[in-house]
Parts: C-alpha cells; structure tokens; sequence
C-alpha cells in the first residue's frame, strides 16, 4: 500500500479511474487513460449515455495544471490510512465513491468511502466534469 507520495507523483499517473455510486450500484463512472489518450463515460442510470472520447493535448494539460490542486493523492492516502476526519467529512448523502489511480511503475493507490466525502471532492468533480462535459452527480 501506497502510504506517502515519495514513489508516485501526480506526474506519474497513467489511468485513473473515478466511481460515484449509490448503495443499490447504480451510478457514474469515468476513466482517464493518458497512454491511449482516452476518456470514458459509463452511466448506471442510461447505458446510451456511455462513451468514449479523445483526450486532446489540451485536455492533458488542463489536467497536469489542475489536479495536484485537488489533492487527490493525498486524501487518498489519508483515507486508507484511517484519517478521513482529517481530510474530509461525513454527508447524509449516501453515495459511495471509489478512485482507483494506476501509475506508470506499475504501482496501484485505491480509495474508497461511503458517506464520508473528502473536503477537496468538488474541485475534483469540476476537472470530471470539465473534461467530459456532463455533470457528475447521482440522480
């Protein structure tokens, strides 16, 4: 388990994927591949709203300039380490959400919670929602 940044970087990310979810599975999934320059779209609620898109250079680079400000990594980490308090904060909402971040040693950060949302969630949401043009939220 990935347990600081010292062998990963946000330079270093390949893929990475977001899921938001309700408790009955439906839900919201996208994809960030820079290898193949790919965004995916997967909808729970309408499969003909599932796509596949190019990940422009420009995208690219919105995404280099912009994601080390959600802290993502970093609230990842600190959520499997149990300190969630420290970076984030219960909801009544009942969503899950999970990110899974592949990078390009091969090396694997996962993260899940329920009900507990990091504090940085919504910068995160406005870079998904920047990127592929729909809005990213359960219904």
């Amino acid at each position: 388990m990935i347990k600081d940044l010292n062998t990963v970087s946000y330079s270093n990310i390949s893929k990475f994927e977001v899921v938001l979810s309700s408790a009955a599975g439906e839900g919201l999934k996208v994809r960030f591949d820079f290898g193949k320059k790919l965004i995916s779209w997967s909808d729970g609620y309408m499969w003909n709203n599932n796509f596949m898109k190019s990940l422009t250079d420009e995208k690219i680079e919105y995404l280099a300039t912009n994601l080390p400000g959600t802290h993502m990594l970093e609230w990842m980490i600190q959520y499997n380490l149990g300190n969630e308090e420290d970076v984030g904060h219960k909801t009544a909402n009942p969503a899950i959400w999970q990110i899974k971040v592949l990078f390009d040693n091969d090396d694997t950060l996962s993260s899940t919670s329920c009900q507990h949302f990091p504090n940085d969630w919504s910068k995160l949401k406005e870079i998904i929602e920047k990127m592929t043009e729909c809005t990213f939220r359960l219904r």
